[in-house]
């Protein structure tokens, strides 16, 4: 599990979560592309967003996988090219890519992972299965910034779930594997949502318990649900698209620094 360090000066910054496009999917289709398009454009506009790749970028459907490749409308050559040439504007934007189940089951099947090939592409840092992400805010700012520091740890998850709890509650169970982090971020269910949450942490320098608030969150998809593969599981319709999950630190009149995570579905 890797911890991997972005430095900003900035003391408020947003990060996009994207993950489970399905380049290639039928069901990938116009409008698709332009909601995409707009988290793109909107990130290349801003000198304080950044991008987190979270799986499933590419269909890569098999005669084996649940998805049918003939139910797609490109090869994974061609899948793999339009997401690089979508992505291609804002890599200096994108800390890197975890992998998908999508990506994995042509691992497991032949030993390559495209998502691989993807960031080498874009020359962006590729982490595996999951990573922890430590943001350090204020770095390197004005004399008297603020600084505070924000884990994020992301993880494309596993498993189904029908209902609203099923899904949130694979996003909850990253918080067994890393305790102590302000924000989890998972993907799979192509649900957008988010639940506040804390637990109580030992302070053993100030002898004390303090509340650490802990954010949860799902981070959606881009296929359409007509003729999906939602649709014929009998699956609930969700909304497209990617949280914007903004981190900001401010310090108040006794000098003391407060940070906050807020995030728009």
């Amino acid at each position: 599990m890797e911890v991997f360090t972005v430095k900003s000066r900035h003391n408020e910054i947003f990060l996009i979560p994207i993950g489970d496009i399905h380049m290639g999917d039928r069901c990938f289709d116009s409008k698709s592309r332009e909601k995409l398009q707009g988290y793109i454009d909107w990130v290349k506009s801003k000198s304080n967003a950044f991008i987190v790749l979270t799986g499933d970028l590419i269909n890569s459907a098999t005669l084996n996988s649940a998805s049918s490749p003939f139910q797609q409308n490109m090869d994974m050559k061609t899948q793999i090219a339009e997401v690089v040439k979508m992505l291609k504007p804002v890599k200096n934007k994108i800390v890197g890519a975890i992998t998908g189940n999508h990506e994995q089951r042509l691992e497991r099947y032949c030993g390559y992972n495209p998502t691989i090939s993807i960031c080498d592409r874009l020359d962006i840092p590729y982490f595996g299965i999951d990573v922890i992400l430590l943001f350090r805010m204020g770095c390197h700012g004005l004399k008297g910034c603020p600084r505070a520091n924000f884990t994020v740890y992301v993880h494309h998850t596993t498993g189904g779930g029908s209902t609203v709890g099923g899904k949130i509650n694979r996003v909850d169970k990253l918080r067994q594997c890393v305790a102590n982090c302000d924000a989890y971020v998972g993907s799979h269910n192509h649900m957008l949502g988010c639940v506040h949450t804390q637990i109580y942490k030992v302070n053993e320098n100030e002898g004390r318990v303090d509340a650490l608030r802990q954010m949860l969150i799902d981070t959606g998809g881009f296929l359409n649900y007509e003729g999906s593969y939602a649709n014929e599981k009998m699956l609930p319709p969700v909304k497209l698209g990617s949280p914007k999950i903004r981190l900001f630190i401010k310090r108040d009149s006794k000098d003391k620094v407060h940070k906050d995570i807020h995030v728009s579905l």
